[in-house]
């Protein structure tokens, strides 16, 4: 074995300069990407260059105007609305023809379930029904979440709040209670 490293001992050392010139390269490609990466994030001195990064980022433009951009969304079908478009009232935003829905008609609230930091997803069923009762039945409702500090656990609650027309009533409370068992 010891005649073997003697006549290959040239070739061996070159391999090891190869593997060692090879890693030595690609940790300088990595320290080059993590730089230019760095540097994409760093705003630009150049006025007409973007100090955003190159990426993709989504835009949302209005359900009427497709060249406007969204301020909001409409309580009841939940689609997003520009400026123009968009009606606040009391704290609450509806597009145009639901703020007509939610003026002829009388509401009346069916939940009030608490979450929590622990447990934000035990609300998630009723946004779920509150869609599938618009989409698939053209039912309108509208839920307000309500925020309120518990001083004694140290934690925030919120309240979901579902309101539906009294007319809908009896349909979303027996919905919910089959949609939850």
């Amino acid at each position: 074995m010891n005649t073997f490293l003697q006549n290959n001992l040239f070739t061996l050392v070159l391999f090891l300069l190869f593997i060692i010139l090879l890693l030595i390269g690609i940790l300088t490609f990595i320290v080059l990407k993590l730089l230019n990466q760095k540097s994409d994030l760093r705003p630009s001195t150049n006025p007409m260059q973007s100090s955003v990064p190159s990426t993709i980022v989504e835009k949302y433009s209005c359900h009427n105007h497709q060249d406007q951009p969204t301020v909001g969304g409409c309580l009841i079908c939940e689609d997003v609305f520009c400026e123009n478009c968009l009606i606040e009232h009391e704290g609450m935003t509806f597009c145009k023809d639901h703020f007509k829905t939610y003026i002829n008609n009388k509401w009346k609230q069916v939940t009030d379930l608490k979450t929590s930091a622990q447990t934000p997803e035990n609300g998630l069923f009723i946004y779920d029904f509150k869609r599938k009762a618009w989409n698939n039945k053209n039912i309108p409702s509208f839920i307000l979440t309500h925020y309120k500090i518990n001083v004694e656990e140290d934690l925030i609650e919120s309240h979901i709040q579902l309101h539906v027309r009294i007319d809908d009533e009896y349909f979303f409370i027996k919905g919910l209670s089959d949609y939850v068992l």
